[in-house]
């Protein structure tokens, strides 16, 4: 029997299993050297990629080298440049597949209908991509996008990585700006005017704030503009360098309404403001714009407070807001905070708890100097987290100067005590003395006998044209300076009294403050 020769057809079993080897090594160096061709075309273009447009469009290149007519990129939750309605109605891959013609619908209703096609699709961590336009797909197509996909996700992180970067690099220049901003312009000190003692507390919440404080004139002013970062800086910039044309008019609020409104209006943020005009008299008009109450600490501890009078600058048009108008005599203090006080947390999570504005009026009732007002203030918030810009200012009249405060019950019997608590703080020669003696007395009366009072409060001071009292009743609520008085002329019961007091006064205001009636009065020397 003859034997068969080695290649001869119909060869043996050993050189048939060569040729599949030989075969097979043939077909996947075919493959290997289609992926480095088809990764060398597209690796200079992956690595020079910035922009999701990008991405998508070596998506597109990618297809053509794979001879695929249509390709689409889902990233982050969305197509990068469109879909068919179809693919959008399919679910991500969660392992690259191909789904093989007839198993994907793509006729009407959708637009841009396609002939019957196979579909590639392999996922990645942010999206995945997709193939289709063919009737099939080869096992090496597959493993060439596979290749792309996983150069295109690595591309992408790089490209995030950078932008993040560049995103914060750009915040901290902009941290860097609002810093240089915010402290050219906002002062870590204040000076003392003339018989008063300030004290000022300034704690941004990061490298600058909203928060403000500012001297101009004879005003102090404290503020709170919305917003963070650079925009917040150049709004308070903005305020700085309005304030000193503003404080030249009575009209501070309508002044710096009219010169900022549009400007905060169009930015679509706003400003609290309290602001506090003094005289060396111990004058005081208190303005409050959507700011937190201001507390005045009166010497013996009483407290008045002070609450908006009218919503923050940028939310409405202001005209003509006076302020309210107080004396501070001797030893008392006003006081004035930000948000970052009352609103501190502590606690975790359902838990957390403020420190309040009850706690806040408790430490104004404990603070016998600005300086006890700002040491009490920061012991207090051991334990809280400040989670806004903290700002406090304490400003004192000179305690040592001479005054008098006087309580006395609600009783005609102590009109004597009245006239000699006026005459000791200004003396029996002061020019004003006995019109203001004559005015307190009807005031005092007034109180006791139409409004119930039960218990009323003298506080006074003097300088040498004038004299200064505040008066609280707690009697029913009642505005004198709204009565009618009548013509001068003879005596009577009704209005005469209130005659002799317009007579007398150059300043006489009434306001409620909580329960108590106050009325602020300035008595000078009558008209000759």
């Amino acid at each position: 029997m003859a034997r068969s020769e080695p290649g001869a057809l119909g060869g043996t079993p050993a050189a048939l299993e060569t040729d599949a080897v030989y075969a097979d090594l043939l077909t996947q160096v075919a493959d290997i050297s289609d992926q480095v061709v088809f990764l060398q075309r597209l690796i200079p273009q992956v690595l020079g990629m910035t922009t999701d447009a990008q991405a998508a469009g070596l998506v597109q290149e990618a297809a053509a080298l794979l001879n695929t007519p249509r390709a689409a990129l889902f990233l982050d939750g969305r197509w990068v440049g469109g879909a068919p309605g179809w693919l959008q109605g399919c679910a991500a891959p969660q392992q690259p597949q191909v789904l093989s013609t007839g198993r994907v619908y793509t006729g009407p209703p959708y637009r841009d209908a396609w002939r019957p096609t196979a579909l590639l699709s392999v996922p990645f961590p942010r999206g995945w991509v997709a193939l289709w336009g063919k009737r099939q797909f080869q096992a090496g197509e597959r493993r060439l996008l596979e290749a792309f996909v996983s150069l295109l996700d690595s591309a992408l992180q790089a490209v995030q990585a950078r932008q993040e970067a560049e995103h914060h690099a750009a915040a901290q220049r902009d941290r860097v700006q609002a810093r240089a901003v915010w402290r050219h312009v906002v002062p870590e000190q204040l000076d003392d005017p003339p018989g008063y003692r300030v004290e000022v507390h300034s704690q941004p919440a990061s490298d600058f704030g909203g928060d403000f404080q500012f001297q101009e004139r004879d005003w102090l002013v404290v503020g709170d503009v919305s917003g963070k970062g650079l925009p917040a800086a150049i709004l308070t910039a903005m305020f700085a360098a309005t304030l000193p044309v503003a404080a030249r008019r009575d009209d501070l609020a309508g002044a710096l309404s009219e010169a900022l409104y549009r400007h905060l209006e169009r930015a679509q943020a706003f400003c609290t403001l309290a602001a506090l005009r003094l005289s060396p008299t111990g004058g005081v008009r208190v303005l409050n714009l959507g700011h937190p109450p201001a507390l005045l600490r009166r010497a013996d501890g009483t407290l008045e407070r002070f609450a908006a009078q009218a919503p923050p600058l940028g939310t409405f048009p202001i005209e003509d807001l006076a302020g309210v108008p107080v004396w501070l005599h001797p030893g008392d203090q006003l006081l004035l905070y930000s948000d970052g006080l009352s609103e501190a947390e502590r606690g975790d999570g359902a838990a957390e708890t403020q420190l309040g504005l009850d706690a806040v009026q408790q430490l104004a009732h404990a603070a016998t100097t600005p300086r006890r007002f700002i040491t009490g203030a920061l012991q207090a918030l051991h334990g809280y987290r400040v989670m806004d810009d903290l700002t406090l200012l304490a400003v004192q009249r000179d305690p040592a100067q001479r005054s008098v405060t006087l309580t006395l019950p609600g009783s005609l019997d102590v009109l004597p005590d009245v006239g000699e608590a006026l005459r000791r703080v200004g003396g029996d020669d002061h020019p004003a003395r006995l019109g203001a003696e004559l005015a307190v007395t009807e005031l005092v009366v007034n109180a006791v006998v139409h409004g119930g009072a039960t218990r009323i409060t003298l506080r006074a001071h003097a300088d040498a044209d004038h004299l200064y009292v505040t008066l609280h009743d707690d009697g029913t609520a009642h505005d004198p300076t709204a009565q009618p008085t009548g013509p001068a002329g003879e005596l009577r019961e009704h209005g005469y009294g209130l005659l002799i007091v317009r007579r007398c006064t150059g300043v006489w205001a009434y306001d409620r403050s909580g329960p108590l009636n106050r009325q602020t009065l300035q008595f000078r020397a009558p008209a000759p």
